[in-house]
Parts: structure tokens; C-alpha cells; sequence
């Protein structure tokens, strides 16, 4: 069962079913009503659709982005690295809870069948509207064969490719570079109680698999999360 929806998430909420549906798109070529700042949670309603079963910019059900901006904004991870951005919803709502710190994405040339340099520039254009350019590095290289950060990793979030072994290369890969306190999460691995598609056999299979260095935390919607032991 989701966690009940944090106040920044019921005040998005209200946005959403109070504004045109049509100042919001599926790319951020579409949005046609910026906000004047992305000072808080609610004002990155542009994100998203008004309803559960299509999703705008962001891929993320409305409890999971505000789970996600509410664990950056507290945590204020130095270092975090984002598997899979597609057209880069998640990737801005991360790099705006950020307070310091930087925010690497990974993703493919090619995703779904669009072109990603085309998605990544309307991305860049965003995140240079809001002066959040210098918290993401956006990546465009598989995740399996990708150069590694130098750093240790406060926040891991893997939301690429599903299939069983895409997931576990991916957890394999990075989880060793989570340090003690940090944070791992899984996007599409945890059955949602409502009208969204179940989780993704691949994600789930793999957080069945989570080791005992990491202590399984509350997440929210299909959001598996864990954080690395101390020891």
C-alpha cells in the first residue's frame, strides 16, 4: 500500500485538476505555461498529465515524484546517478529538489523509438530556463558499459531497461558504489494499488535479490527503496 501523498504532493494535486490540461504535453517542447520559478515541488506540475493513466513528461505517478523530491530535497545527496531518463521528467524533477550537489543520467542514443539527442535538447533548454544546468550531467552511453563516477554514490535510481538482466547488470554495476547511508532505488518494481500496470517482472525479480547490505526503506507507487547499511 502507498504511503499517503506528502502536503507537496497534495498541493500539486489541486494544480493539476484546477489548470487547462492543455498548457502540458508529452515533451517539454509542448509545454506552452512556464512557471515563472521551480521554487517548490508544486510548481513542477508542467511535469505531468492529470491523470494516473497518462503520464506527461514525467513517467511517474504523482506519489512517486513527490517521494522522490522529498528524499533528494531532505537528503541532499552529493553525488547521484540516474539510470534512464527517457525524455527527462524525472531527470529535471531530481535536479530541482537537488540543493547541492550533481546528478549524473544515463540513457541511449535511441530510446523507444525517439531520437535522444532531440529529447536531450529540449531537456538542456529546460534546465538552462531555471539555472539547474550545472546540477546534471546527462550521459548518453549504455549503463552497462559506461565510465564509472570517481565518487562514491549517495543516491542510485534505476529506471532503464526492465528485462531481468538489463536490471541485475545495472544493480551489479552500481550498488557497490553506494556508500554506507546511501541511497538505491527501483522504479517499476513494486505492484501499485490502483489502475497502473502492475511492476515489471525484471525490477522485481531483482529487488527479491537485494543483499543484507542493504535494509529495504517505505517507498511510494511502484518505487522499491533501500538504504546501504552503515556496516
Amino acid at each position: 500500500m502507498s504511503p499517503t501523498l506528502p502536503l507537496p504532493g497534495r498541493r500539486l494535486l489541486v494544480e493539476l485538476v484546477t489548470k487547462d490540461r492543455e498548457r502540458r504535453g508529452a515533451d517539454f517542447a509542448d509545454v506552452r505555461e512556464w512557471p515563472a520559478s521551480v521554487s517548490g515541488f508544486e510548481d513542477l506540475s508542467f511535469l505531468f498529465s492529470s491523470t494516473i493513466l497518462a503520464h506527461g513528461i514525467a513517467s511517474l505517478r504523482l506519489d512517486e515524484a513527490a517521494f522522490l523530491y522529498r528524499l533528494v530535497h531532505d537528503e541532499r545527496p552529493a553525488t547521484s546517478v540516474e539510470i534512464g531518463r527517457f525524455r527527462g521528467g524525472s531527470t529535471f524533477l531530481l535536479a530541482a529538489a537537488l540543493t547541492d550537489g550533481v546528478l549524473h543520467s544515463f540513457d541511449l542514443p535511441t530510446r523507444h523509438g525517439r531520437d535522444g539527442a532531440q529529447l536531450d535538447a529540449q531537456l538542456e533548454a529546460a534546465l538552462e530556463r531555471y539555472g539547474l544546468s550545472d546540477r546534471v550531467v546527462l550521459h548518453v552511453a549504455d549503463s552497462h558499459t559506461a565510465d564509472l563516477p570517481l565518487a562514491a554514490l549517495d543516491l542510485l535510481f534505476v529506471d532503464g531497461d526492465q528485462r531481468e538482466e538489463a536490471v541485475r547488470a545495472d544493480f551489479e554495476r552500481w550498488s557497490p558504489l553506494v556508500r554506507p547511508g546511501g541511497h538505491l532505488l527501483f522504479h517499476d518494481a513494486v505492484d501499485a494499488p490502483d489502475l497502473v500496470p502492475p511492476c515489471a517482472k525484471g525490477p522485481a525479480s531483482i529487488v527479491s535479490e537485494v543483499g543484507e547490505g542493504f535494509e529495504r526503506r517505505p517507498g511510494a507507487g511502484s518505487i522499491a527503496h533501500f538504504r546501504r547499511r552503515a556496516s
